[in-house]
């Protein structure tokens, strides 16, 4: 199930999108329908709208009435919204490692048509295909470097297929992720996570129900500029069924099973292959704490059994994991414990086990004031066993924003953890009292003129906080002038020119060092047909205080042309790169990367038919179509507002109207280049955000799409359950 989001900032495009309010100012929030109940809206408007039935009036037979236009028969060329896509892209990429110069160059194609029927759901056909010349293993593509010079990746879907009039079926055949049941949708200390297979799935719903089964031969998308399907060792099958019992009640229950596939011990990965069934149970009540909620509560219990005969591994695990909410005094309060044997897995993937913790979230708010605080205490390791490390970790949460008045507000975000690792054994070392890392930020928002937009002061401190993997914990101190140049409010094509300056005091090596530090965001519109953008960031190339070195960041353009036809580009430079395809690690691993990447697009869209109402790509009483990118990024501070050094995240589904997917490049942006216009909402699936990231709130981003433009929409994850 898709779990709605916190809405970021949305901007509108070209002429025919809306403009939304600066990002100090608090944007409204819209609930969309779920699926079952878009369904039944939607057929009731069919019904509603259908040619009345015949009525015998004639009472000369010489004279008849003559036919109303809205009587007659619908035409059937006329009939359902008809979408095509045809893209072309080109890329090259380059890699400095300080050893050696590799370069590589990618050419890809994009085919895709989406059908509205009116008795059948709505289909979508989708192929991509990509070939690469040069660094092998470079690819320098979206979703990670490939390892087969040409791959492909062909999905057909069947939407909304009414079985009954209150009964539907989705249907996915070819490359695929497996899905999880309603029930057992991401905890806060759990996901069960996705496997790219290539196979066929199915999901038959209705108000109360969700059951989903499939099965696929193991794969991942790799390389560029579109991901290509390449082969991994095994299967992997999955059915869950869900149902809602009586009021807020709900019940759920899923088996995965995965054969064939690499085994896994603790000394890593082996040449055995391993058999593993799983199996995942949920009970609960509540979904949301809104203010007349009387809260929420889930139970889930996770097992798996492995066959390949390991010495240094059992070949069963076991965990649960608990969680709970409620509102008192105004106050939201969210809490949960779990404890997780070693070697847990689901389906083909290992789960962050070994462990037993627990968290506790507070947070409220008011007309000036929004603020949350929270604990979290894991033990790894907790029975001590010999040749595993073993230890505590203690963090802390804090993070407030108070506005003064209009123009003035004042916040800051505090985290803290200590890490202490027992003695090892098995010639693990004696780590002592382990690691104390801290990250606090503050900031004071004003505005420095009249007509003049937002600044913002900002002040940052880092103890021994790992930001990459190939490099040193960050220590050390920086300070920020952000300036928004444009004030205003904007219907159409709204401008951004944000500046950051600054001063940073790296201590990370134990020699204090001053450098300078630079960022900017911004897009415009030259014209009405095309529009420039980018988010750039400079630092020292031997800071330690942020995540890349150098210049950094993105350029775009898009260039709208005649007749349906689009040019675009995209530059890359220095971007860290995120890796999430280990969810055993429990966090994302981040890594300083002196890669760039440019890619130029040429893309043909063009629809046909008209739109059912209340169903479909377009809202009632709106014609054409426009497009919807943006990106999903990693919100550190809290502020709601993506910063330059603020990184997207790769790999993660943004869900179109509950209906159609599109994946993150390495960069965390989307695009959907063909949506009907008027307003969608944009979810996540959050089984695809890496831990501990998640959701701010359970809510969803509203966007306009307008009329041959385009919108942008920004989707903040921040750390949860801390």
């Amino acid at each position: 199930m898709a779990i709605s989001l916190a809405a970021g900032a949305v901007h509108a495009g070209p002429a025919g999108s809306t403009g939304v309010p600066a990002a100090d100012v608090p944007q409204p929030q819209v609930e969309s329908l779920d699926r079952f109940q878009a369904e039944q809206e939607r057929l009731r408007k069919m019904l509603a709208n259908r040619p009345k039935a015949y009525e015998d009036k004639v009472m000369d037979a010489s004279v008849l009435p003559s036919m109303a236009e809205d009587d007659r028969p619908p035409d059937p060329d006329q009939t359902g919204f008809r979408g095509y896509v045809v893209e072309t892209r080109m890329g090259t990429a380059r890699s400095d490692s300080g050893l050696a110069l590799r370069s590589a160059t990618e050419l890809g194609q994009r085919l895709e048509y989406r059908r509205e029927t009116l008795n059948y759901g709505d289909f979508l056909v989708q192929l991509d295909w990509r070939d690469s010349q040069g660094a092998a293993g470079l690819g320098g593509g979206p979703l990670g470097y490939a390892t087969e010079k040409s791959s492909a990746r062909f999905t057909v879907r069947n939407l909304g297929f009414p079985i009954t009039p209150s009964l539907f079926a989705d249907t996915t055949v070819g490359d695929m992720s497996s899905e999880i049941t309603d029930a057992l949708t991401r905890a806060y200390r759990l996901s069960l996570g996705s496997g790219m297979v290539r196979g066929i799935g199915m999901r038959v719903f209705d108000g109360l129900s969700d059951l989903r089964v499939g099965f696929g031969a193991r794969g991942n998308l790799a390389g560029g500029p579109y991901p290509g399907y390449e082969r991994s060792q095994g299967s992997l099958a999955w059915a869950g069924y869900s149902r809602r019992l009586s009021g807020d009640t709900f019940a759920g229950l899923q088996v995965n099973q995965a054969s064939g596939i690499p085994a896994y011990s603790a000394a890593g990965f082996t040449s055995l292959t391993d058999n593993v069934t799983s199996l995942a149970a949920s009970v609960g009540y509540g979904s949301d704490l809104s203010l007349n909620s009387t809260g929420k509560g889930r139970l889930m219990y996770v097992r798996s059994q492995t066959s390949a005969p390991i010495a240094d591994r059992a070949n069963s695990a076991q965990g649960f994991f608990a969680e709970g909410g409620f509102r008192w005094w105004g106050l939201r309060h969210e809490m949960g414990a779990y404890s997780a044997e070693p070697n847990l897995r689901f389906g083909d993937l290992l789960l962050p086990a070994d462990n037993r913790g627990a968290y506790w979230r507070m947070d409220g708010s008011s007309m000036r004031l929004t603020w949350g605080f929270g604990l979290s205490l894991e033990d790894q390791n907790p029975h001590r066993d010999p040749g595993r490390l073993a230890g505590r970790r203690l963090g802390l949460n804090a993070n407030a924003q108070y506005r003064l008045n209009r123009d003035d507000t004042v916040g800051a975000n505090v985290n803290l953890s200590r890490n202490r690792y027992d003695s090892g054994t098995n010639g693990l070392p004696d780590l002592g009292a382990g690691m104390r890392s801290v990250y606090a930020s503050g900031y004071y928002q004003t505005r420095l003129a009249p007509g003049w937009g937002r600044s913002r002061l900002r002040l940052t401190l880092r103890r021994d906080e790992v930001l990459v993997t190939n490099g040193l914990p960050a220590t050390g101190d920086e300070i920020e002038w952000e300036q928004d140049w444009i004030a205003g409010r904007y219907e159409t094509q709204r401008p951004e020119f944000v500046t950051t300056l600054g001063l940073a005091r790296d201590r990370s090596n134990g020699i204090p060092e001053t450098r300078p530090t630079a960022g900017v965001v911004f897009r415009f519109w030259p014209e009405a047909s095309w529009n420039i953008g980018g988010s750039l960031r400079y630092t020292a190339r031997d800071s330690n205080l942020a995540t890349s070195r150098g210049l950094s960041g993105t350029l775009d353009f898009e260039k709208v042309l005649q007749h349906g036809w689009r040019l675009g580009g995209t530059l890359v430079m220095n971007q860290a790169t995120v890796n999430v395809a280990s969810p055993v690690l429990g966090a994302p691993q981040v890594s300083r990367s002196n890669d760039k990447y440019a890619s130029v697009y040429l893309r043909w869209e063009g629809s046909g038919g008209s739109s059912y109402q209340g169903a479909g790509l377009r809202g009632p009483g709106s014609a054409g179509g426009g497009s919807l990118d943006g990106i999903v990024y990693f919100d550190v501070n809290r502020d709601g507002e993506q910063q330059p050094g603020e990184g997207g995240v790769p790999n993660v589904e943004v869900i179109l109207d509950g209906r159609y997917r599109v994946t993150t490049d390495r960069n965390g942006r989307f695009d959907f280049p063909l949506v009907g216009t008027g307003r969608h909402q944009l979810t996540l699936k959050l089984e695809s955000v890496p831990l501990p990231w998640g959701a701010v709130q359970d809510r969803g981003v509203s966007v306009d799409v307008p009329l041959r433009g385009q919108a942008t929409a920004r989707i903040p994850v921040v750390r949860v359950g801390e």
